[in-house]
């Protein structure tokens, strides 16, 4: 069952304080798509999050439709770090882990940080997790990449591969750094699945016959798309331009019956403890989609 009556793309943010009131950049922006319509909404903190995708879950259960929702993190990490630091070689299980473990506060405080420390204290040498702000400091957290030895991880998943701009989920600060934004996701979208129970699954984890689908997703695959709208709506937030053209791309993948296919494209021997991206394998698809739907985008 793949038919989804709305997809929703969630723009994640790791900021450590409430975003601006005025709709900016490096904020939470949620975009919802379908029958070629799209909306976006500017969220200050992940708590506030959080709290709109609840009462978007509690709707649709309600009507009868199906979501799937992307988010811009990785679901998992590379090979061997689950079962380490989890139990099992299971990317689910590190979000139980995660869930656990950090502590993010209704206005965005939290101690990723730390946390990364502390998970880099199960492995060996230095590492895997690095960065931090300039003037703190945690044991055994590396304020630069080089300064990593024989932790024994990969650095990257199979499916990261194949898109070389992706950054590495063990970057937790400065330009690009999407693990912040993993540690703090992972933990918040595990308390969703407790909340929803079998309402809810994963992809690629679990079985797709519930009423909302989680997935990973990558909006940097419409770059060129994304440029070309933003030329002609300067003055919108790049963000918003994005997150509404990947909720509509996703829409009319589906239209065109070309789901199912960008679903089954996930692959790999670790899949269960990497995970994928949505869209990784059907790239020419989604950007055909995404160009053919770019001018229903107002801004």
């Amino acid at each position: 069952m793949t038919g989804f009556d709305r997809i929703l793309v969630v723009d994640w943010s790791a900021r450590s304080t409430p975003s601006p009131r005025r709709k900016s950049a490096d904020a939470i922006w949620v975009a919802e798509a379908g029958a070629n319509r799209v909306s976006s909404e500017y969220i200050r903190t992940r708590a506030q999050a959080m709290a709109r995708l609840d009462a978007r879950i509690a709707t649709a259960l309600r009507m009868g439709e199906r979501l799937l929702v992307g988010f811009d993190f990785p679901f998992g990490y590379p090979a061997g770090f689950a079962a380490r630091v989890a139990g099992a070689a299971s990317a689910l299980a590190v979000w139980r882990m995660l869930a656990a473990r950090v502590d993010d506060d209704d206005r965005n405080g939290n101690n990723r940080f730390a946390v990364a420390a502390g998970l880099n204290a199960v492995f060996p040498g230095t590492g895997p997790f690095w960065g931090c702000p300039p003037g703190q400091s945690y044991p055994g957290l590396p304020h630069r990449g080089t300064m990593r030895a024989h932790h024994g991880l990969p650095e990257r998943r199979l499916v990261e591969a194949r898109i070389r701009s992706a950054h590495p989920c063990w970057k937790l600060f400065t330009t690009g750094s999407v693990g912040s934004q993993a540690l703090l996701g992972l933990a918040r979208l595990q308390g969703l699945r407790v909340r929803w129970g079998g309402a809810v699954s994963v992809w690629p984890f679990e079985p797709l016959d519930t009423p909302v689908v989680l997935a990973e997703i990558y909006p940097s695959l419409l770059a060129a798309e994304v440029s070309r709208a933003q030329a002609r709506w300067p003055q919108a937030i790049k963000d918003d331009i994005q997150v509404r053209l990947s909720a509509l791309a996703f829409s009319e993948l589906q239209a065109r019956g070309q789901m199912q296919a960008a679903l089954d494209a996930a692959e790999g021997p670790d899949l269960a403890e990497e995970a994928w991206i949505l869209g990784i394998g059907a790239e020419a698809a989604l950007r055909d989609a995404a160009a053919s739907v770019a001018g229903s985008l107002d801004l």
